[in-house]
């Protein structure tokens, strides 16, 4: 894996080869130039690596507009096109297997499922915890080959409980691949957790997204 140079990902001046208008969003095109399908991933790795560590005042950000001086999400209707496929699937494998019914992999797909599931963790972990923060420990690249590429990002979250007030950290790595048509974003893999979450957490999101062994969109509780 490669370390990414972080005065690529913040210069100024990567915007133009990072971020191309598009005269529609919902449907990019499915024949990409190779050029172009670098410039998709590379755009969605500058999203992550600027957006991720103010995950919980931002929330989950899928468009950014570089033209504009401050980070902040872009509707839909714009003309800068989300850096997650449509199809964007989530999955996490416990350490130790759930007990019935939960399957041994968990696992989500489509965006609006993907971004409903960021806002339900953002909002509780907020209701938990005080002066949350996240911490980029890792970002780094593998492309072995044309048009394969996944991102590797470790994270680290910290945040004080509201009841006693004692400091909560985890870790958190992830490996994100991307489509080798489009270059959007189409798997999420959490690789570890750690401290691994409690029973209560898997039985909330399976009593709100259902969350299983292939939840699919339009299945949401």
């Amino acid at each position: 894996m490669q370390p990414l140079k972080r005065s690529f990902l913040f210069s100024r001046r990567c915007y133009p080869p990072l971020f191309t208008r598009h005269h529609t969003t919902n449907h990019p095109p499915q024949d990409i130039s190779d050029l172009e399908w670098e410039i998709r991933t590379g755009r969605a790795i500058y999203v992550l690596e600027r957006t991720l560590p103010d995950f919980f005042q931002l929330g989950l950000v899928a468009h950014i507009d570089p033209t504009r001086p401050e980070i902040v999400d872009v509707p839909v209707s714009e003309s800068v096109e989300s850096v997650y496929s449509p199809s964007v699937r989530l999955t996490y494998t416990p350490p130790v297997a759930l007990p019935h019914p939960f399957p041994r992999t968990l696992s989500l797909e489509g965006l609006a499922l993907y971004m409903a599931s960021s806002v339900f963790i953002r909002h509780t972990m907020k209701t938990l915890y005080s002066d949350l923060r996240v911490e980029m420990r890792k970002v780094a690249v593998h492309a072995p080959q044309r048009r394969e590429k996944t991102l590797f990002v470790g994270l680290s979250v910290y945040g004080n409980t509201r009841v006693s007030g004692g400091l909560g950290e985890w870790e958190i790595d992830s490996t994100y691949g991307f489509s080798p048509v489009s270059g959007l974003i189409n798997l999420h893999t959490i690789d570890s957790i750690q401290p691994a979450p409690h029973q209560a957490a898997y039985d909330a999101l399976r009593e709100v997204f259902g969350m299983g062994g292939d939840m699919r969109p339009g299945q949401v509780r």
